[in-house]
């Protein structure tokens, strides 16, 4: 692993000499510039598309990936991505909104306190910044809440807004935040390759009287938005 790092580390100051979209050598071209083999060239190819800095054409090669927009978030902030988008200077634009009427999954149900077969909601949609796809994320929620009914009718890009023109606020989200296996549908809507690793954000958002409203997955390509948490030190414990 250490000669990996090391192969990507040269090849990552190739890329920073190159403009984007030049073709970089062969994976055996650049096995005999650096003088390792095939296979530690190709995981670090393999390090180097997931960081978005390069992108490999089946049959064509390997270029040098445009520049893409860098987000970076707190998770201390409850705010919609498009938000995140925006708050780092980047222009925000929701796509391919899908909302869909159905009898909510049995994950869905149990996250949010609800009756089995209870009805609702699934809505899809695609956060880009500048025209960059960075996040696919998955709503579901109740067709009505606390006695109030949803309505997703003028719903364009941002939930929380749509539920508070609704009647509905949420107070604080709950948020799980892990490595995974982007499913097809989300590898699509990214444009990357379906099964990459993606980071994860599962979250239930809850009304101030903590009922948990909506069940959220949010897909983040690869690169695109970096997310930091502040952590304070226990009353009383010293700090080595």
């Amino acid at each position: 692993m250490l000669l990996v790092d090391t192969i990507r580390t040269r090849i990552t100051t190739m890329i920073e000499q190159a403009e984007p979209g030049q073709q970089l050598p062969s994976e055996e071209g650049l096995a005999q510039m650096l003088g390792v083999s095939r296979p530690t060239i190709r995981s670090a190819l393999i390090a180097l598309e997931q960081e978005g800095l390069i992108s490999r054409r089946h049959g064509k090669g390997t270029f040098v990936a445009a520049a893409r927009p860098r987000l970076r978030a707190s998770l201390h902030d409850l705010c919609s991505v498009a938000d995140i988008v925006e708050q780092n200077g980047y222009r925000a634009e929701v796509r391919n909104v899908e909302k869909t009427a159905l009898v909510l999954p049995d994950f869905v149900t149990k996250a949010l306190c609800l009756e089995e077969e209870a009805r609702g909601y699934r809505v899809s949609r695609t956060v880009y910044a500048d025209d960059e796809p960075a996040v696919f994320l998955v709503d579901y929620l109740a067709k009505e809440i606390e006695g109030i009914p949803v309505n997703l009718d003028r719903f364009s890009d941002r939930m929380m807004v749509a539920l508070h023109n609704s009647g509905v606020d949420v107070a604080f989200a709950i948020t799980q935040v892990a490595l995974s296996r982007i499913p097809d549908a989300a590898a699509q809507a990214l444009g990357v390759q379906p099964h990459d690793a993606v980071l994860l954000l599962t979250q239930v958002a809850h009304t101030a009287f903590n009922k948990p409203i909506i069940y959220s997955l949010g897909y983040h390509r690869e690169g695109f938005v970096s997310y930091s948490v502040m952590r304070q030190a226990s009353p009383g414990r010293a700090s080595d």
